[in-house]
């Protein structure tokens, strides 16, 4: 009897292990394209009345932005503001936070020089986007 505890023990971790590995390379897979901000989502309910402009301002940039995700892993985020845009940069998904971290090509293989992250939600058959470090959730869409 133990040993088929072992056993059962045994085949749920390798399943688990699986399901996670197949959910992380569909998550990837299903990136790999084109999107577009069709919404922007505020996570704060109060503005600062000094800071209202400025808000307003990024949100109008980032519905007309891209984000591009290729195969091969190179990056761009096409965004009004040159200086926060993304030209030549190298993504990879995290799958213990659920997020794109976008760096140069010569830091691909560390943890160092974050350019962006991305939080990748999937609710309700929609694709969200939240950048780390502001207080934006971005509804997606995917371009044909």
């Amino acid at each position: 009897m133990a040993m088929k505890n072992k056993l059962t023990i045994l085949l749920f971790f390798v399943l688990t292990i699986s399901f996670n590995i197949k959910a992380q390379v569909s998550i990837e897979k299903e990136l790999i394209g084109s999107w577009k901000v069709v919404n922007v989502h505020l996570l704060i309910d109060k503005i600062q009345p000094d800071q209202k402009e400025k808000i307003d301002m990024l949100e109008k940039a980032f519905l007309v932005s891209r984000f591009v995700f290729k195969a091969d892993k190179n990056f761009s985020f096409d965004f009004q503001f040159k200086d926060m845009a993304v030209k030549k940069g190298h993504w990879k998904y995290n799958s213990e936070t659920k997020s794109v971290i976008v760096q140069s090509w010569k830091d691909k293989d560390t943890e160092m020089n974050k350019l962006l992250e991305v939080v990748v939600k999937k609710e309700a058959g929609k694709m969200y986007f939240l950048i780390a470090e502001t207080f934006f959730e971005l509804e997606m869409k995917k371009e044909k």
